[in-house]
């Protein structure tokens, strides 16, 4: 009983921590990465991720937007679409960064996406490694 309770709560932190996450976010920088610089991210992909929690899948679209690259993330279990602005790269490795608040706590989220052959190697993070959560981007024939 014990077991199930533990894996209830984090399961709810982890729906809590991921629901926020996605919530809108009014204070994003715009993004002003070149698309010429990350031709390799466009599209749509589906992220695979597994933490200590258990397993979760995203939904991620990186799009040409004026010549700037512009990403929007989610799952349909936490509604619509996150559009995500803050976006640069560091080498090869593409990278997203969000702040939002969930229940009065402020946090802040990087996903780092680095090409591996035909997919991407994901880690989502937040609050500095306080929770993370790593994964494959396959690209989806959508």
């Amino acid at each position: 009983m014990k077991k199930i309770r533990r894996h209830a709560r984090a399961f709810t932190l982890t729906a809590a921590l991921l629901g926020a996450f996605l919530a809108p976010n009014i204070a994003s920088a715009q993004s002003q990465l070149a698309v010429a610089e990350a031709r390799t991210f466009l599209g749509t992909w589906v992220l695979a991720l597994t933490s200590d929690m258990g397993s979760f899948n995203m939904n991620l679209e990186v799009t040409d937007m004026g010549g700037k690259v512009a990403a929007s993330i989610g799952a349909p279990e936490m509604g619509p679409m996150q559009d995500v602005t803050d976006i640069t790269k560091d080498g090869e490795i593409l990278v997203l960064s969000f702040a939002g608040n969930a229940q009065g706590q402020s946090f802040e989220a990087v996903v780092t996406l680095e090409p591996a052959g035909e997919e991407l190697t994901v880690w989502f993070d937040i609050n500095q490694g306080t929770f993370g959560m790593g994964g494959t981007g396959t690209k989806s024939a959508n």
